[in-house]
This record gives C-alpha cells, structure tokens and sequence, in this order.
C-alpha cells in the first residue's frame, strides 16, 4: 500500500496501517526476505525507518510526548545500527555523481584510483558490519518490539486538529533552518535543514489524496529541496573524508582537484538549495497550515457526500 492516509478511514487507523506496512517492509529486507542485495537491503530499511519517524511526527501531539519519545528513539537507534553499510557506498556514489555532473571537463577514469580506494573502504565496511550481525540482529529486534506497540498509539481525534500543529512545526523548523542555512552557512546548519525538508516532504506524501495533483507537485519540489541538501551533504562529507584519510588519494595534485571540484559542486547545489527554498518557505507557517487545513475539510467533506443516482 502506498505511503498515504487513504480516504474513508480515521487517521487512528490510516496512520497504524502505515506504521504496520512501513514495519514489515523494513523487516523483510533485514530478514533477507527480498531479492535486494544485503547492501540493497539495508538501506531500503533504512528509508522505511526514517519514514516511520515522520509518520510520528504528524501526529505527534496527538500520541502524546512519552509514546512520541519511545518510538521515536527505537526507530532513529535501529537506523544508526544500520548506518555504516549505507554511508561507506554512499561515498562512492558521491564521487560518480561528482564526475558525471563535471563530464565536460574530466575524463570518466579522471578519479579512477580513488574510486577504487573509496570502493574497497566501502567492501570491507560492509563485509565486517555484516559478518558480524550483531548490529542487525539487534535492529530487527528493536523493529519487532515496536511493531507490538503500534496497536497502542492513541489517536482519538479524526479531524484536522490530530494534525494541525505537527505540520505547523514542522514547516516552521524548515524555514527556520533555511534563515539559519542563509545567515550562518556550514555542513552543520545545512544538513539540519535537510533533515526539516525531508520531514515536510514525507508529510505531504502522506496527504497527498487531499489534492493529489497540487500535493504531488509540492511534494515533488520539496524532494528536490532535500535532494540538493542531501547531496551537498554526501560531498562535504566526502570531502572530509578524503582530508582524514589520505591514503585514499596518494596523488597530491589529484586530491586537490578533486577537492576544488567538491567546493565548486557544493556552492552550486548550496544556491539551488537557497532558490528553490525561498518558494517553499514563502508563507508563513500558520498560513501554510490553514491552507493545507482547508483542502483537508474540502476533501473530508467530498467523501461524505452521497454519490448522486444515475437517471
């Protein structure tokens, strides 16, 4: 089922159905229930993780603080545990996504040596945290303790009001993280940025049927949003780790290159992030919240409407 509240549900029962699927999905590919390869596997659990966390976060006045907490906390501690496998590649893909985007002006082997350094780093990473599958175990076990506690949930309320002030905040910390991105740049306030986008972007996924089409398209430009962010992010991180690790590029010449090239890709996605930001977060939060609120009564009350007889 999709990542969506569907219509003619409550939200108490829209939003447990989705913790369920969410859940069994990221235990499938821990228990290697799927073709994906383990790598595959990982870090498809992974998204369903941080997806759970969202679903949390709309309703989280709702649920109350204590359960936000606990569920919270499990479902971020279970992801961490996974963290390793995923970010080691995502270095490599960092660096293949760095060299098709400058194409024009290196060769496609240019790097070819610290690809391979970052891609055996990658290899033994994941064959060392996947040997010894303590982290793993681990995890699928904090995910089926809290799949026991999804029937819990208390959600009463199955109206606007369930919703109402999560998304308010969670708009608001997004724009609040795009001032502090503008006025006080650095690889800290843009990667907390993106974490607020990427909230808002699960959150208009799972309102999507209050105006399919216009919640596609927000929805489609704040992923876009959170993948300039994630993508700057990925490359500061790769340029640190080069910085750390030098033996990842031995040719001095090379690496300061390769680090100009990172500097240049990262201003350019820092602008783009900036722009396109700016449309987003141009209403104020309680503006942006009563109009989401006014499709959200509209698309109730379309529902509850009798389907006219046929003549």
């Amino acid at each position: 089922m999709a990542y969506r509240l569907k219509a003619h549900e409550s939200i108490s029962q829209g939003v447990q159905r989705i913790a369920y699927e969410q859940i069994d999905k990221a235990l499938a590919q821990l228990l290697g229930q799927t073709n994906d390869s383990q790598e595959e596997a990982v870090h498809d659990a992974r998204k369903r993780l941080k997806q759970l966390r969202a679903l949390l976060r709309l309703v989280r006045d709702e649920i109350g603080s204590q359960t936000y907490h606990q569920e919270n906390n499990c479902f971020r501690d279970a992801g961490r545990l996974l963290s390793d496998v995923r970010d080691a590649q995502v270095t490599v893909e960092t660096l293949d996504d760095l060299t098709k985007h400058f194409a024009k002006i290196i060769s496609a082997n240019g790097f070819k040596e610290v690809r391979q350094a970052l891609e055996a780093r990658s290899q033994s990473i994941s064959e060392r945290v996947l040997a010894e599958k303590n982290a793993q175990d681990d995890a699928i076990r904090m995910i089926k303790e809290a799949r026991k506690r999804v029937k819990h949930w208390s959600i009463k309320s199955n109206d606007w009001s369930a919703i109402q002030s999560s998304l308010q905040r969670v708009y608001k910390r997004g724009d609040k993280g795009l001032n502090c991105a503008v006025k006080q740049p650095s690889v800290e306030s843009f990667h907390d940025w993106r974490k607020r986008v990427k909230y808002l972007w699960y959150h208009l996924r799972i309102l999507k049927l209050v105006w399919p089409d216009l919640m596609d398209q927000m929805a489609s430009e704040t992923k876009e949003l959170a993948d300039y962010l994630g993508d700057d992010h990925d490359l500061a991180v790769l340029h640190q780790l080069l910085k750390q690790e030098p033996k990842l590029a031995r040719d001095r010449t090379q690496l300061d290159a390769l680090l100009g090239l990172i500097d240049r890709r990262r201003l350019q996605l820092q602008q783009s992030a900036q722009f396109l930001g700016r449309r987003i977060y141009a209403e104020k939060p309680g503006v942006f919240v009563e109009r989401i609120g006014v499709y959200w009564q509209v698309w109730r009350s379309e529902l509850e409407q009798p389907i006219p007889a046929q003549k």
